[in-house]
């Protein structure tokens, strides 16, 4: 970076974004957008795709729409295939995608709890992985963002224990990755949102008990909004945190400095 003029643009950029046609994925993708980047998305959510591709014809900004099993390395490099033939190159990438599966420790079994670590953890490393080879190391640049959680932080009585262990699997990924790879002048980083409306979450927060309970624990006093964790993803994307590495900011509203 070489000034301050405008640090937080993504002009002439690429970025891919593994469940990007998510609540939050879509939401980073859209600030993306908006901020200059071409963005690929891989993602179920068809609708969404639809209207980040209509943002990006507006806005003139490439775009692409991939489908895309992140737990299938030949699928992966498929993808990257179709990136690099329509894009040329990668400079960002924003590992959203992930499940979850609500059962209590007892009885959560051996495949729903291998599904939440393969999507969330192994899933991740793959598109990392394939990523740093293909793009990033080669041209001594890259930006990772892992989206992970405050329930990587803080336990919770609900029933959350492969989604927790995932997400604190992602944020020593993320540190240990900054590690790694900083040699060639990529940076690491993860956002821990706290709740944030999403199609995962929805059933939850319409509980007005679960909400207040919730919101009570809050110093701001609400949950997230999309654009908080896309905002947070805009600056750690860009040039502006060149000099930032193996984070794990929390976007919580002040949740975990209550605990």
């Amino acid at each position: 970076m070489n000034n301050c003029t405008n640090p937080f643009s993504l002009n002439g950029k690429y970025a891919l974004i593994t469940g990007g046609t998510g609540g939050l994925g879509s939401a980073i993708a859209k600030a993306f957008l908006e901020n200059g980047a071409g963005v690929a998305v891989c993602g179920g959510h068809p609708k969404k795709a639809q209207k980040l591709e209509a943002l990006a014809a507006q806005l003139n900004r490439p775009f692409l729409s991939l489908s895309c099993d992140i737990t299938k390395p030949k699928k992966v490099t498929d993808m990257l295939d179709v990136i690099e033939d329509t894009f040329e190159t990668l400079d960002i990438l924003v590992n959203s995608a992930g499940i979850n599966r609500l059962l209590p420790a007892e009885g959560y079994g051996d495949e729903p709890f291998s599904q939440v670590m393969d999507l969330n953890v192994n899933g991740l490393h793959t598109v990392t992985r394939e990523v740093g080879r293909r793009f990033f190391i080669p041209k001594n640049y890259g930006r990772i963002l892992n989206l992970s959680s405050v329930k990587s932080l803080i336990g919770t009585t609900e029933n959350y224990i492969a989604y927790c262990a995932s997400k604190g699997a992602v944020n020593m990924y993320t540190r240990q990755l900054a590690c790694e790879w900083g040699k060639y002048h990529i940076t690491c980083n993860a956002i821990a949102p706290t709740f944030v409306r999403t199609p995962i979450n929805s059933f939850q927060l319409d509980d007005p008990v679960f909400y207040k309970k919730l919101t009570d624990r809050i110093p701001l006093g609400r949950i997230g909004k999309e654009e908080d964790i896309a905002a947070a993803a805009l600056y750690l994307c860009s040039d502006g945190a060149a000099f930032v590495s193996g984070q794990v900011l929390c976007v919580d509203g002040g949740l975990t400095a209550m605990q």
